[in-house]
């Protein structure tokens, strides 16, 4: 389905947001469209990336798009970018929809939180698509998956992960790096297995 963009002039990025966000602020429908086509996809994705379920993440993109509206009036463009905005209100949704008495928790006597083992190899996860290593950081326990997506993939420091999951900076290291391990495991067993398929 194409993205709706409404009829009118624009000279860059910044004039459709702006325009839209005072559309949408005005309670035009036109304008409300345009900004659920343009960014769902994008929520969607980090839905999917942090609950658990299809349903829970469509779920997790509808409660979103509806706080994301109801707070429009909120947003400034002097302290962050629009897909900022939205992107922080759609983690800390998905965050807050994670039941926490199931997230698995890690001791931080389980591993050290810096091991040079455990350290992602770029050319080895990018001969994989996008889609397969959304997959396989879905699987990973909720504990593990939270802290690894809001740090590597998000761009979280492990201080602000701290505050948005109530633990220990040395808590996120360590379940940053025991997902890497978890994920680095994955990845070399499936290579394991195409290389013996190859020799068949």
């Amino acid at each position: 389905m194409e993205t709706f963009i409404p009829n009118f002039k624009l000279s860059t990025i910044g004039d459709f947001v702006q325009q839209t966000i005072e559309g949408c602020l005005k309670n035009e429908p036109l304008y409300q469209r345009s900004l659920v086509d343009q960014y769902s996809g994008m929520l969607l994705t980090i839905c999917h990336r942090y609950l658990k379920s299809s349903e829970d993440a469509r779920d997790g993109l509808q409660e979103s798009l509806m706080r994301i509206f109801q707070n429009l009036e909120k947003f400034d463009s002097r302290l962050a970018s629009f897909e900022t905005w939205i992107t922080t209100i759609t983690i800390r949704l998905c965050l807050t929809k994670l039941d926490k008495k199931k997230i698995s928790i890690v001791s931080s006597d389980d591993l050290p939180y810096s091991h040079p083992s455990f350290e992602m190899e770029a050319e080895l996860l990018d001969s994989y698509d996008a889609m397969y290593l959304t997959n396989m950081i879905a699987a990973l326990p909720d504990g593990y998956k939270s802290v690894f997506n809001l740090a590597a993939i998000d761009g979280y420091s492990h201080k602000e992960i701290a505050k948005l999951l109530d633990i220990s900076v040395i808590t996120s290291r360590v379940r940053l790096n025991r997902a890497k391990k978890i994920l680095m495991e994955k990845v070399l067993a499936l290579k394991t297995t195409e290389a013996w398929v190859n020799t068949i």
